[in-house]
């Protein structure tokens, strides 16, 4: 009887979470820009002290080139305070960033070669020039070249 009681409410989740609706759709609209709209670098690192991750933006000052698919980035290192320490700003290097990007609505990105996997920490950035596969939601795709033209502290 139990058995017969499963049976009968999983028909009946079956029923519920179907739909009837087969026509009458709003066409949804396919995206068909490829593009990177903003950059950012960031630091992270564990605080022992307060038991959390904390993460500062480096300052970049940027030019971004829509038609050639280029940015060119200036990364510089903000001053040390209270929570960045001097011994945590010597830390911070191009070998231990991360990169963060704004794109166009519904678009995939990839990393072309030797550039870094977005969204690893930290990602190695010394060679300075890299090229990202950027793909709009209706499939057209456009290389993007990312080059870091000054580091300073």
């Amino acid at each position: 009887m139990k058995t017969l009681y499963n049976y009968l409410i999983l028909v009946l989740l079956v029923v519920i979470n179907s739909s009837c609706l087969k026509a009458g759709l709003d066409e949804l609209e396919t995206y068909d820009q490829n593009d990177i709209t903003n950059v950012r670098f960031e630091y992270r690192w564990w605080d022992e002290t307060n038991k959390r991750l904390r993460v500062i933006e480096m300052s970049v000052e940027k030019t971004i080139d829509n038609d050639k698919k280029e940015i060119y980035c200036s990364i510089h290192v903000p001053a040390a305070n209270e929570t960045f320490t001097a011994a945590i700003r010597e830390q911070v290097s191009l070998q231990t960033l991360a990169i963060n990007v704004d794109a166009s609505t519904a678009v995939r990105i990839s990393p072309v070669g030797n550039a870094p996997q977005m969204g690893t920490f930290p990602a190695d950035f010394s060679a300075k020039e890299f090229t990202y596969k950027v793909v709009a939601g209706n499939g057209d795709t456009a290389n993007w070249t990312i080059t870091i033209s000054d580091f300073s502290k």
